[in-house]
């Protein structure tokens, strides 16, 4: 019961998802500066956020990591994504390249679930 790696929405649905892996990592090794970015988005709470964004990035990662659930949890990224490159955006103050802090990336990754879920 192995993954059809050839299949192209097979591969983009478990590479959006292990995308998800490290900004886990960062809301849980790099706690402080996660939180100053919810706190800077104007998120209020800011820790009820992050852990909430936490969680919903947990479950959609294992979800589309083994194909559970895929076109509700890559509809679900889709809209995680993109409420994230808005919050990027106003933080960045319209920023769009993403190795200056723009959200290029998400928006590009918000696509890429969006694609996984129309075809999922």
């Amino acid at each position: 019961m192995y993954p059809n790696l050839i299949d192209p929405v097979v591969a983009l649905r478990i590479l959006c998802g292990l995308f998800f892996i490290p900004h886990i990592a960062a809301k849980i090794y790099a706690r402080p500066v996660t939180l100053g970015f919810f706190q800077a988005a104007g998120y209020r709470p800011a820790a009820f956020f992050m852990y909430l964004a936490l969680v919903m990035e947990s479950i959609v990662a294992v979800c589309l990591i083994l194909g559970l659930a895929v076109p509700y949890a890559a509809g679900v990224a889709t809209l995680f994504m993109a409420v994230a490159a808005a919050s990027v955006f106003k933080v960045s103050k319209g920023r769009w390249l993403w190795n200056l802090g723009g959200c290029e990336y998400l928006i590009f990754w918000a696509v890429a679930c969006g694609i996984v879920a129309l075809n999922g």
